[in-house]
C-alpha cells in the first residue's frame, strides 16, 4: 500500500492546499489535512475517502462515537474532526438572519421598547444560550417588585428548562426616573448569587423608563470602553463586577438540639447491628434522621439507604410494612447489611450451633490470616484462630446466607480484639488489646425482612434500576476511602487470599475505589440525583471546618450541593452538633451533623 510519502509532493494535501488553495482539494483533502496520518495499511488520503464515502451527505451530523468505530480512527483524531465540524457550523449559525445575538445593552434596550411605557412595574428575563443568542423573552413579575416575594425559581426554572447558558434581566420604571431603588439593588445580588450557585450567571440587569435607562453592567464597568457582554472570549457577569464574596440560597439552617433515647444494650452472647465502630457511624443520630423522616415524609413505603456502611439507618425504619433496599459495594459491609436485614427465614438455632464449633476449633499451625496480621493487627492466638474459623465458614456453610451471618459474626468478633483505633489504615505501636476474639450470635429479626432488597452495586448504578419513597445518601465526605481503612475486612470477607504490601499489609482495593472520595464527585453526586426516582431525598454531609489534613476537607461545596437538589425540588436543611468518630487527624471543633432534605418536585 503507497505511503503518503510516495506521492509527488504537488499532490499531497497539505502541498497542494499551500501551493493551489483549498478550493483545489477535494473533500477527501481537506480532511487529509485534518487527520494528519494514516493507519498500518492505508495512507492519510485513502482513510479520509473512506470516511468521506461511509459518511456521504451525513458528514456534518457525525459524532466522535461514528468515528470510532472506524478502524484505526482514535479518540484524538475522532475529536479533531468533530471539533472542526462544530466550528464551522457555529459560525453559520451566526450568520443566520433570525438569530438576535444580544451583544452590549443598546441590544438589550432594543428588547425593551414594549416595557417603556407600561404603566405599572415588569421584570422580564431574556434567556441567551452559548453564544448570547436569545432562546426566549418572558415576564417573570406584573406589579411592585419585592424581594422577598421574588423567589429564584422564577428566573432559573425557564432557565433549565431552556438549558439557557445566562440570562439578563430588564425592569421598568414607570416614574419616569431610571435610578435603581435600594430594592432593586437587593433583587439583584439575590438573583446574582443564586444564578452563580445555579451555574447560570446574570450578566445584566436593566432598568428602562420612558426616556432613559440604566444598566448595571455599563456602570460598573464604567472606567472600560468595551462595554460588550464578551470581550476577549470572556463572558462577563455580574456576579464577578460586584464582587460578592460568598454566594448562598437563602435557606435557613433549622438548628436540632434533642436528646434521644437509644435501644439497651442486647444480652449476653449476642450482638446488635449497631455494635462495631465505623468511621461515619450514624447510629448515634438515628433518631434525628427519624424526625426529619417523620415529619416531612409522612407514611412511607420504601426507603433506600443506598451508602449503607453498617446498614444502621436502614435498620431503624426496617419493619413489615416498609420495604428497606439496603447497598454497599464493601464485601464486609454487603455481608452484615445480608444477615440482619436480608435474611427472611428463621435460622437463628443452627447458625447458633455452628458458632458455638467455630469458637471451640483449637489452634493449629499458621495460616494466611496469621502469617500477615499477627504481632500487628492482632495477637498471634488470635489471628490463628481468626484465620482457621474463616476457613472453616467456607466448609460448614450450606448457603449463602448462613455463609453471610457467620462472616459478620467474625468481622464484628475481630472488631472487639482488633490492636487499633478501629479501621485498619494503621495498628497501635504496642499490641495491647490481648483479649481472645469470640463469636457472639446475631440479633436478626427475619420477620421484618420479607420485602427488603440488598445489593453490592455502584450507588450510582444501582439508582439507575430502583425507585423508593425515600432516599436517603450519605456518601463519603472526603479523599479517605473506606477501602483503605478496611481493607482487612475486605481481605477476610472476599478470602481470596491476595498479595498484600506495606507496612499496613493493604491487598489490591483499586476496584473498590469511590468517585465521591475524588476531584469528580460533584459529577458523580449530580449523576446520582438526577436520575434518582424517588418522593423525597435525605442527604447527609458534614461540615468538617478546617482539618489539619487537607484529605479531610469535604469534596463537595455546599453551593454545588445546593444546585444540585434544588434542581430536583425544594430544600431545607437541619442541623445537629454531633462528635463523629473520625480517624483522629481531623479538627473536631464545632463540627455538626446536617441533613439536606428536598422534596422532589421534578
Amino acid at each position: 500500500m503507497p505511503k503518503i510519502k510516495d506521492i509527488p509532493k504537488i499532490d499531497r494535501p497539505r502541498e497542494k492546499f499551500l501551493k493551489k488553495g483549498a478550493d483545489a482539494l477535494s473533500k477527501s483533502d481537506l480532511l487529509a489535512i485534518l487527520l494528519g496520518s494514516g493507519i498500518k495499511g492505508k495512507n492519510v488520503r485513502q482513510l479520509s475517502e473512506n470516511i468521506i464515502k461511509k459518511f456521504g451527505k451525513n458528514f456534518l451530523n457525525i459524532t466522535v462515537d461514528d468515528l470510532l468505530e472506524i478502524s484505526g480512527i482514535g479518540q484524538a483524531k475522532a475529536l479533531q474532526i468533530t471539533a472542526a465540524i462544530s466550528l464551522v457550523k457555529r459560525f453559520c449559525a451566526d450568520e443566520k438572519s433570525n438569530e438576535i445575538i444580544v451583544k452590549n445593552f443598546q441590544d438589550v434596550l432594543s428588547l425593551a421598547y414594549d416595557l417603556r411605557d407600561k404603566k405599572k412595574e415588569h421584570l422580564a428575563c431574556l434567556y441567551l444560550n452559548a453564544r448570547n443568542s436569545l432562546l426566549k423573552k418572558e415576564i417573570i413579575s406584573v406589579g411592585l417588585l419585592d424581594k422577598a416575594l421574588l423567589h429564584p425559581r422564577e428566573i432559573f426554572y425557564p432557565a433549565t428548562e431552556l438549558n439557557a447558558a445566562s440570562v439578563i434581566l430588564i425592569h421598568n420604571h414607570p416614574s419616569g426616573d431610571s435610578s435603581p431603588s435600594e430594592k432593586d439593588k437587593q433583587i439583584i445580588e439575590k438573583i446574582t448569587q443564586a444564578g452563580e450557585i445555579m451555574g447560570i450567571p446574570v450578566i445584566d440587569f436593566i432598568i428602562v423608563s420612558e426616556n432613559d435607562h440604566y444598566s448595571f453592567f455599563e456602570k460598573l464597568k464604567k472606567q472600560e470602553d468595551n462595554l460588550d457582554y464578551v470581550a476577549d472570549g470572556a463572558q462577563g457577569t455580574l456576579f464577578d463586577l460586584l464582587e460578592i464574596v460568598r454566594p448562598a440560597y437563602e435557606i435557613s439552617v433549622q438548628g436540632i438540639d434533642k436528646h434521644y433515647f437509644q435501644p439497651p444494650q442486647p444480652r449476653k452472647g449476642y450482638f446488635q447491628l449497631q455494635n462495631r465502630r465505623y468511621l461515619g457511624n450514624k447510629y448515634k443520630l438515628l433518631g434525628f434522621i427519624e424526625d426529619i423522616v417523620s415529619e416531612k415524609c409522612g407514611k412511607i413505603n420504601s426507603f433506600c439507604d443506598i451508602f449503607a456502611g453498617t446498614g444502621v439507618v436502614g435498620e431503624r425504619f426496617n419493619n413489615s410494612k416498609i420495604k428497606i433496599i439496603s447497598n454497599d459495594f464493601l464485601s464486609a459491609n454487603y455481608a452484615c447489611l445480608q444477615a440482619f436485614l436480608g435474611t427472611s427465614i428463621d435460622i437463628q438455632e443452627s447458625v447458633s450451633q455452628k458458632i458455638e464449633h467455630l469458637n471451640k476449633l483449637h489452634l493449629e499451625e499458621e495460616n494466611y490470616f496469621s502469617k500477615h496480621f499477627s504481632g500487628t493487627y492482632f495477637s498471634e492466638e488470635n489471628a490463628k484462630k481468626i484465620g482457621i474459623i474463616r476457613e472453616e465458614i467456607e466448609r460448614i456453610s450450606e448457603n449463602n446466607n448462613e455463609k453471610s451471618i457467620l462472616i459478620c459474626s467474625l468481622l464484628y468478633a475481630m472488631d472487639k480484639v482488633a490492636n487499633t483505633v478501629g479501621h485498619y489504615d494503621a495498628f497501635r505501636k504496642d499490641l495491647d488489646m490481648l483479649q481472645p476474639v469470640k463469636l457472639l450470635i446475631p440479633r436478626i429479626d427475619h420477620l421484618n425482612n420479607k420485602n427488603n432488597e440488598i445489593y453490592k452495586e455502584d450507588a450510582n448504578i444501582l439508582v439507575r434500576k430502583i425507585s423508593c419513597d425515600v432516599l436517603y445518601i450519605d456518601p463519603p465526605y472526603n479523599s479517605r476511602q473506606y477501602s483503605d481503612a478496611y481493607h482487612l475486612m475486605e481481605n477476610l470477607t472476599e478470602w481470596k487470599k491476595p498479595e498484600v504490601v506495606g507496612v499496613a499489609k493493604k491487598m489490591d482495593r483499586s476496584h473498590i475505589k469511590s468517585a465521591y472520595c475524588l476531584k469528580n464527585a460533584v459529577r458523580s453526586f449530580e449523576d446520582l440525583i438526577n436520575n434518582a426516582s424517588c418522593k423525597h431525598i435525605l442527604l447527609s454531609y458534614n461540615n468538617t471546618g478546617n482539618s489539619k489534613d487537607e484529605r479531610s476537607n469535604a469534596r463537595m461545596s455546599d453551593s454545588d450541593i445546593l444546585r444540585i437538589l434544588n434542581n430536583k425540588g425544594d430544600v431545607e436543611i437541619f442541623e445537629k452538633d454531633y462528635k463523629a468518630f473520625t480517624t483522629g487527624k481531623s479538627n473536631g471543633d464545632n463540627n455538626a451533623e446536617r441533613i439536606f432534605y428536598c422534596k422532589v418536585t421534578k
